[in-house]
């Protein structure tokens, strides 16, 4: 796989996982699990890392809102 395609496939993942996992806590956090095993057991992917780096900020935007909520 190309040096292009290959982070052009990271972002493209790391868009679709922020907009379609953003309201779902249980599968974002399944999702970074995995893909964090896979990093560790395979080595560098961007595929993997973008899965790993969007669901970790959900996870953690959720964690946040919960300890610090925003009152409109």
């Amino acid at each position: 796989m190309s040096i292009f395609l290959s982070y052009g496939s990271g972002i493209v993942t790391l868009i679709l996982s922020w907009f379609l996992l953003k309201d779902v806590l249980y599968a974002s956090i399944a999702a970074f699990i995995f893909s964090s095993l896979f990093l560790y057991l395979q080595g560098p992917n961007a595929i993997a890392f973008s899965l790993c780096l969007s669901n970790g900020w959900i996870i953690l935007n959720v964690i946040i809102e919960k300890f610090f909520p925003v009152n409109n």
